[in-house]
């Protein structure tokens, strides 16, 4: 009989984040989330566990080195294994690229590539020694193409398509593959205040082939594919979720400037 599943998201407790957690949950695997608001996420868990999910809450800063260690361990204690890593924590801060200061570059990079890289290498010997892991950070589609005032989030989220490259090489020999998504526009309650603007969402949809935003469901159905025993020759790879945007010709869909 095959081992229950279980998995760590960081950012869990919101957005796309909180999508993956629910899907896991559906799956019936074991969840770890983890999220800086701990308010929140606990509330959310003991919501969860009341309709018989095994959920955990874990408070954690995944942008200390220590703390992302120490997430890993309190995953695995009361997990007994980890399978699954989802790498959904991450902010974005829209700036002129001339009006970048030092302060806002480091805090993006530091939420979203380094505490990325931490969570891995945090998660890593309990993979190894199971041989067996399945680890997708996510990127964007700013990691393929260029846009007005996100230069600290588009460095960043280029990082994570070397960095999930990087380990799918390095890791492969210990059984732990690394892939990650690139999701296109997806309606959140969060993004809401720019996908609802009308100048906003009608350029967006132009350059869109399939005309319409995403689901935070949608996302979340490629990570499960991506985590789970049909994707085992599946790693390194770097996957948009976007509807056809990227494939679409830049000259006739230029990037659209993001609305705040």
């Amino acid at each position: 009989m095959e081992k229950r599943r279980t998995a760590i998201v960081t950012g869990g407790a919101s957005g796309l984040g909180h999508a993956v957690v629910k899907r896991f949950i559906d799956k019936g695997y074991a969840v770890a989330m983890v999220d800086v608001a701990e308010e929140k996420g606990k509330e959310l868990a003991n919501q969860l566990s009341e309709k018989g999910a095994e959920v955990h809450f874990i408070g954690g800063d995944v942008t200390d080195q220590g703390q992302a260690r120490d997430i890993a361990k309190r995953a695995f204690d009361v997990l007994g294994d980890i399978h699954i890593l989802v790498n959904a924590a991450g902010i974005i801060r829209r700036t002129p690229a001339t009006d970048v200061k030092d302060t806002e570059l480091l805090a993006v990079l530091q939420v979203n590539l380094n505490g990325t890289v931490y969570m891995c290498q945090a998660v890593q010997p309990y993979m190894a020694q199971a041989e067996d892991g399945a680890i997708v950070n996510f990127s964007s589609m700013l990691a393929h193409y260029g846009s007005e005032n996100l230069l600290s989030y588009a460095a960043s989220k280029g990082g994570i398509v070397q960095v999930t490259k990087s380990l799918a090489v390095s890791w492969a020999k210990y059984g732990i593959r690394v892939n990650s998504v690139s999701p296109g526009y997806i309606e959140t309650p969060l993004s809401s205040g720019a996908t609802q603007n009308p100048a906003f969402r009608e350029r967006i949809l132009s350059r869109t082939p399939q005309g319409r935003y995403g689901k935070p469901e949608e996302v979340a159905a490629v990570i499960d594919f991506l985590t789970s025993r049909e994707a085992s020759f599946v790693t390194g790879v770097v996957l948009p979720i976007d509807g056809g945007l990227l494939a679409g010709d830049p000259m006739l869909y230029p990037p659209a400037t993001p609305i705040a």
